[in-house]
């Protein structure tokens, strides 16, 4: 019995450090993925009215490819990205749809990324409190006040920083969703009324 529990108590401590090193990556990825929202927030405006500029064209029956074209000018965004996808196919049905197909996939993964860290870095927190406070137990029964509040401060740090970085990227997540859920159902508009016109 005493070798079982002497193992796990050092299979736990084993995983103090790299818990602790995983939490700062993360961390450090939510703080770039900030970044990137504040980024493209700052040009949302503009791609939005180029979006709205694209739809308009949609609707009418002579422009054509017209709506197309317009999104190159779109000076971010999802529009922007598809319509460089798509490349100089923009007569090719096919060629749209597998296009959009792509796209949905890639925003899917995006944001899967940002639920995968939702989820987490919560637990690594939780990790991160657990592992310290057996020796924090041990420091106390022992009297060494100093080792009880080194592990005690490693503790309640790895378990804020652990709900701030799930916090922040289920904001961004919810923002994005926002975001390119409304963009993605006006590309497939887009491209619905100009199958119709063809």
């Amino acid at each position: 019995m005493d070798f079982i529990q002497h193992t796990l108590q050092l299979i736990s401590n084993a995983l103090l450090l790299p818990t602790l090193a995983a939490i700062l990556l993360l961390l450090i990825w939510t703080i770039l993925m900030v970044g990137g929202l504040m980024r493209e927030w700052l040009g949302r405006k503009a791609t939005r009215r180029c979006l709205t500029e694209a739809l308009e064209l949609a609707r009418n029956p002579t422009s054509g490819t017209a709506s197309l074209e317009k999104l190159r000018t779109c000076p971010g965004g999802l529009p922007a990205r598809f319509a460089q996808s798509l490349g100089t196919h923009l007569d090719d049905l096919q060629e749209r749809s597998k296009t959009l197909e792509d796209m949905e996939t890639d925003v899917a993964a995006r944001l899967s990324q940002l639920t995968w860290s939702t989820r987490v870095a919560p637990m690594l927190g939780l990790m991160g409190t657990l592992i310290p406070l057996g020796p924090a137990l041990t420091g106390l029964a022992s009297g060494n006040v100093a080792e009880l509040s080194s592990n005690l401060v490693v503790a309640f740090t790895a378990t804020v920083i652990g709900v701030l970085i799930g916090c922040t990227t289920y904001t961004l997540s919810s923002i994005r969703r926002s975001w390119y859920g409304r963009d993605m159902s006006d590309l497939e508009y887009i491209l619905t009324r100009l199958e119709n016109h063809a």
